[in-house]
């Protein structure tokens, strides 16, 4: 009898020390969760200045250059696009300082996804094109910020090629720039010293490689990080790293076996064609 209420008694314990450490995760996840919300968009620390005198110049300077950055997240080669066109250079100002509401919507089981409580509202993006990287870390778990990357395949169409969630193999998503513009940040990123049709070839081998692979997190881990040409796995930024790697690029800032969209922000072979919702001088750091 007293080794049964022994028993007993060490089986409560354990199951109230179970119940403890599970509301103790549960708090902690939760906590962390919120934490996270800070990070979601990043306003400039610096006042918004007029630029449209540097606007109406024939020719900028590179002090130009940067102001226009700082003031309008915009890169060298999208302003020198945009040259002329003063109401869509200051719509991106207004977009990067614009203070909306935030909020979140469910992607995943245990995935967050930040966007603006304005569900009209979409941030203006840069001319794309093909081979052009999109990232942002909107989407987080339990407090870390995992993000998404994506690769543009057809600028015409904004169509992206993209690994989204376990069970869904990759995939082009037509017009899946307008996802990335609704969410609280993203960037813009574009492949330094490579010609335009070599970043066009790249996206068109990513598409004939890389379309319709099954999902994977294992990949770098359990299996190799580099697929080859006929991959058995990815996920979202290991899609866009592969498309890379075929060429020679290793766009993985910190080489480790698992390549996140921050290892690619970080990447020092890409350059910055806008920023929106992060820092533009700590970028995603």
């Amino acid at each position: 009898m007293k080794i049964a209420k022994r028993i007993a008694s060490v089986l409560l314990a354990v199951l109230f020390g179970i119940i403890v450490f599970v509301a103790l995760l549960c708090a902690a996840l939760l906590i962390a969760d919120a934490a996270v919300d800070a990070s979601a968009r990043v306003l400039p620390s610096y006042a918004r200045e007029d630029i449209s005198l540097i606007l109406s110049k024939e020719t900028w300077s590179e002090e130009d250059y940067q102001t226009l950055y700082l003031q309008t997240g915009l890169g060298r080669s999208a302003l020198d696009e945009l040259k002329g066109d003063d109401e869509s250079i200051l719509a991106f100002q207004d977009a990067l300082y614009y203070e909306g509401e935030l909020t979140h919507e469910t992607v995943a089981i245990t995935t967050k996804r930040d966007k603006f409580a304005d569900e009209d509202y979409r941030a203006p993006i840069v001319p794309l094109q093909e081979g052009d990287v999109l990232v942002t870390s909107t989407c987080h778990t339990f407090g870390w910020r995992n993000g998404h990357a994506a690769l543009v395949v057809n600028a015409r169409t904004s169509s992206l090629l993209e690994s989204v969630s376990l069970g869904i193999p990759s995939a082009i998503t037509l017009n899946g720039v307008n996802w990335f513009r609704y969410g609280t940040n993203f960037m813009v990123l574009r492949l330094k010293n490579a010609d335009k049709s070599l970043r066009a070839e790249i996206a068109a081998t990513a598409c004939d490689r890389l379309y319709n692979v099954p999902y994977s997190l294992t990949v770098g881990f359990l299996s190799p990080k580099d697929q080859g040409e006929t991959p058995q796995g990815t996920h979202c930024s290991h899609l866009v790293w592969q498309a890379f790697y075929y060429y020679g690029y290793d766009i993985d800032s910190n080489g480790g076996p698992l390549c996140s969209a921050q290892d690619i922000a970080n990447s020092d072979l890409f350059e910055v064609v806008q920023v929106f919702g992060f820092d533009p001088i700590k970028l995603w750091n």
